[in-house]
């Protein structure tokens, strides 16, 4: 915005407009006001720019202008800051940081709040996306997937995941109706090749053993992660980088690149700005000129049940190739929690928590007939899924748009954070060079952050945690 300056007897010298980002030896290389008599080396700095007396609307990132003083612009650089502390957030981190670039993690709420934590924690192989044929590519890339993270998980690639627990090593699929045949022709080629097997019933899960089940039962070689771990295991060795800013301002240089982000009362400047912020990154599109129309979201209202429950983890398919429901079991407070996506979640966006509890409750009534679900409490959790804009419904996998020095980058899906964190490592890469040499080894020492004048980020909470618990209503009525 406008600003009187004045010189040092006072005199009024005219209006400076438009705060700019240019290249001058005046900073340190970490970031802060370098002591007297020493520079830094082509690092950014804020300027206001202009001619006194007239307000300069023409002036570019590289023009020159009047230095502010350290204590009044406020500001740290460096080479790349990251808005959004979730899965792909933090991957991209450790991916950077193991490259050698000199990069921070900005969190406006808390790690993994949102999308993250609200995610079952699969890593999904592409069947369920494969059953009725139109979603085979992206079954296809999701396959090569989970081999990477078991890496991770087993220590043997970085970033190291060997902290993170498994809730569970295979997911199930569960058929009945009309769809039992389908089912079973899908899942025969993944049967050979030794990533699917159809278990006998004395193999089956309690709950579908002891629940009523009628039909076949499918072992998924889908391995089901503790998510907080995994975002723990990827914070934890760069913690001193991972920082709460609250709501995020943008400052663009008057040709429209990206010249710092304003939060908490510091002025952050970089090379490269990345945004992994989910729905966040909507606020990004429209500060960088994109439109609404790159984005989009799905909203979604998970359904909870609590109760004493049996674990189980997997989908279930009935009258459709989409699951009617994907369960995960969490534990709380010595009871499990039963955390339903897919067809729930998606009908239930669309109806109030009543509603949506009343025909989840049902739906799980017809899968597990023998089950009691009249003493359980309930809850919902509503999100929007926030996605690149796809010309069909579900992206087809990750996503990273580039905007100047900005990339606004989505993962789509949990398990594709390794591949965006690529993306977003070639973009930066195509841009600078890394500040220091990139680690030898998986053991090799993260150089420590300098200071930044920011609060470190808490992490957040699973929906359970803070869940509105309310108990069943007496009957399951017809659907609305």
């Amino acid at each position: 915005g406008k600003e009187q300056w004045r010189d040092g007897k006072g005199h009024s010298a005219g209006s400076w407009e438009g705060w700019v980002l240019v290249k001058r030896r005046v900073l340190g290389r970490g970031g802060l006001a370098a002591p007297s008599g020493r520079c830094g080396d082509g690092i950014p700095v804020l300027f206001k720019v202009g001619v006194p007396g007239k307000a300069n609307r023409d002036s570019g990132c590289q023009q020159q202008g009047r230095l502010l003083s350290a204590g009044t612009v406020g500001f740290i650089h460096r080479q790349v800051i990251i808005a959004g502390a979730g899965i792909a957030g933090l991957w991209t981190l450790r991916r950077l940081l193991a490259a050698g670039y000199d990069a921070i993690l900005l969190e406006r709420e808390a790690i993994g709040a949102g999308q993250t934590l609200g995610a079952q924690g699969i890593l999904h192989g592409g069947v369920k996306y494969g059953l009725d044929g139109s979603n085979r590519d992206i079954a296809a890339r999701l396959r090569e997937l989970p081999p990477l993270w078991h890496e991770c998980l087993a220590g043997n690639r970085g970033p190291s995941l060997a902290e993170a627990r498994t809730l569970s090593p295979c997911q199930h699929l569960w058929a009945a109706g009309s769809w039992l045949s389908q089912v079973g022709a899908t899942v025969g080629v993944r049967a050979m090749q030794g990533e699917v097997r159809r278990l006998d019933r004395e193999a089956w899960p309690s709950a579908l053993r002891d629940g009523g089940h009628k039909g076949a039962v499918y072992e998924l070689r889908e391995t089901v992660l503790e998510v907080k771990s995994v975002l723990r295991a990827l914070a934890a060795p760069v913690r001193d980088r991972i920082f709460h800013s609250g709501p995020l301002q943008f400052e663009m240089c008057p040709d429209g690149g990206l010249a710092a982000l304003a939060c908490g009362g510091a002025r952050l400047t970089a090379d490269v700005f990345l945004f992994t912020a989910a729905t966040g990154n909507e606020a990004a599109a429209e500060a960088l000129g994109l439109g609404p129309g790159v984005t989009q979201r799905r909203p979604l209202k998970q359904i909870m049940v609590r109760g004493k429950l049996p674990l189980l983890y997997g989908h279930g398919v009935t009258v459709s190739p989409k699951p009617v429901a994907t369960i995960t079991s969490h534990p709380l407070e010595n009871e499990i929690v039963w955390y339903l996506g897919a067809g729930v979640a998606e009908d239930g966006a669309s109806m109030s928590d009543e509603k949506a509890v009343i025909n989840a409750r049902r739906k799980l009534s017809e899968m597990f007939p023998a089950l009691d679900f009249s003493s359980m409490l309930w809850a919902c959790w509503s999100v929007d899924r926030a996605e690149p804009n796809a010309a069909s419904r579900l992206p087809d996998g990750p996503a990273l748009l580039e905007q100047g020095n900005a990339a606004l980058a989505w993962p789509a899906k949990l398990v594709y954070a390794p591949v965006l964190a690529e993306k977003a490592l070639d973009f930066t890469a195509a841009r600078l060079p890394p500040a220091f040499d990139a680690l030898s080894s998986m053991t090799a020492v993260i150089p420590p952050a300098a200071p930044v004048p920011l609060p470190l980020a808490e992490m957040g909470a699973y929906p359970w945690e803070t869940a509105d618990w309310q108990p069943a209503v007496s009957e399951a009525p017809a659907p609305p």
